[in-house]
């Protein structure tokens, strides 16, 4: 077996102490169901309420329209977007470090044959912001000509249904209550076992 990295260690220290915690649980479980099963299923049953999500999806599935404000303000927008574009691209121009991001990323991009990468997304980049400036300028002056566009892509997409969300998956409340004392004994030498198996392992971690 490897030795363990020292980075790695506090990971391993932390997983060992949530398997000691979780075998605990399991054991406390496994006792109480020996000992006081109703208890136990009056504090499950607490623990299990079921919360209908329904209607927090409800509001959130809700439109909010923006188009009489983008409308009535759309020469504000329209600035804001063409100064938001021409200062990518003005930094572009004359900020731009070209051979330096070139020298750096080529060389490795080269050995794959990926050399052209970097210049695609640099005609990319530009051919986006220059797109971008334009739409601008139309919500400036002409902001009707992007209602065709506006329609095309506003449609609205109901959300997924949220039944599958509050069905209960994997209930086995029954089976518990049905027989505790069989799975109190499974649980309580299932994590007796399993904590004398990983006791070395532990007190070897929590030394180091």
């Amino acid at each position: 077996m490897s030795p363990l990295p020292p980075e790695a260690l506090p990971w391993a220290q932390g997983l060992a102490v949530v398997l000691v915690l979780g075998l605990g649980l399991a054991l406390f479980v496994g006792v109480m169901l020996l000992a006081r099963p109703r208890a136990l299923f009056a504090l499950n049953e607490w623990f299990s309420r079921s919360f209908d999500t329904a209607p927090t999806f409800r509001v959130l599935d809700q439109p909010r329209h923006l188009e009489r404000f983008f409308y009535r303000h759309h020469r504000v927008v329209g600035a804001l977007v063409v100064a938001g574009a021409a200062y990518v691209l003005l930094r572009w121009a004359f900020a731009y470090d070209r051979p330096g991001v070139l020298a750096l990323v080529t060389p490795r991009l080269a050995k794959g044959g990926l050399d052209w990468v970097p210049l695609a997304l640099e005609a990319t980049l530009v051919g986006l912001h220059v797109a971008i400036l334009a739409v601008g300028v139309l919500i400036i002056f002409r902001p009707s000509l992007l209602k065709g566009v506006e329609k095309a892509a506003n449609r609205w997409q109901d959300g997924p249904a949220t039944t599958p969300l509050d069905s209960v998956v994997g209930n086995l409340d029954g089976t518990f209550e049905g027989h505790p004392r069989i799975a109190g004994v499974v649980l309580v030498v299932s994590a007796v076992w399993c904590l004398l198996a990983l006791a070395p392992v532990v007190a070897d971690l929590l030394r180091r």
